[in-house]
């Protein structure tokens, strides 16, 4: 079982961990997916001491954030160890953190209903207001342009949108992401009929 303390530590280190981040990476997404993670646990049935600490790690060694340490996932095994997470969780929790990321995992089934928890979690706050807002964060803090209306370049925040975000609803795993989803998804269509007609000057 893991304890409460441990969840605390974890907490403060990710806050220390993304001080400063402006992509939408930062502590604050990290503990949105930590909430979402854990009421999604609870509706499923999953451990929510795996999910919690799995959540609030699985950015720690992020290709985009880490690379030098996302193969072996050294952040978060270093965390685990100094606080003397016993083995098999330990384990549990590395193997939720490998299956969150969208590049590496897609839609490949994830293997337990704990890391099924945390990548719905992780993939839900893409959607909405709030995964508008931090695409365009993203977008801003590595140069991409707001839009291509030729098409022509696919490296645009508003080309993200259909390459990534709106293939997030029906790649969740679980009952709870499904419909979460849903009604973030519509928002990200409405969004974009509205970015549509005021870039080309309708209203």
């Amino acid at each position: 079982m893991i304890d409460e303390a441990v969840i605390g530590e974890a907490k403060r280190y990710v806050a220390q961990a993304f001080a400063g981040d402006s992509s939408g990476h930062d502590v604050h997404h990290t503990l949105r997916v930590h909430r979402m993670a854990c009421h999604i646990a609870e509706e499923e049935g999953a451990d929510v001491g795996i999910v919690s600490l799995a959540a609030l790690l699985h950015d720690v060694d992020d290709h985009k954030l880490s690379p030098r340490t996302h193969a072996t996932l050294g952040n978060a095994r270093a965390f685990l160890g100094e606080h003397h997470v016993a083995e098999r969780e330990a384990q549990r929790v590395l193997a939720a953190i490998r299956e969150v990321s969208f590049s590496e995992n897609g839609s490949a089934p994830p293997s337990s209903i704990e890391a099924a928890c945390v990548r719905d979690a992780d993939r839900l706050d893409a959607l909405g207001a709030v995964g508008i807002a931090r695409a365009f964060a993203f977008g801003g803090a590595h140069g991409r342009a707001l839009h291509d209306s030729e098409g022509d370049d696919a490296s645009t925040t508003i080309a993200h949108f259909y390459d990534k975000l709106l293939l997030l609803e029906e790649m969740m795993s679980t009952r709870a992401g499904r419909r979460l989803a849903e009604g973030r998804t519509a928002t990200i269509r409405r969004f974009l009929e509205d970015f549509y007609a005021e870039w080309d000057g309708v209203r």
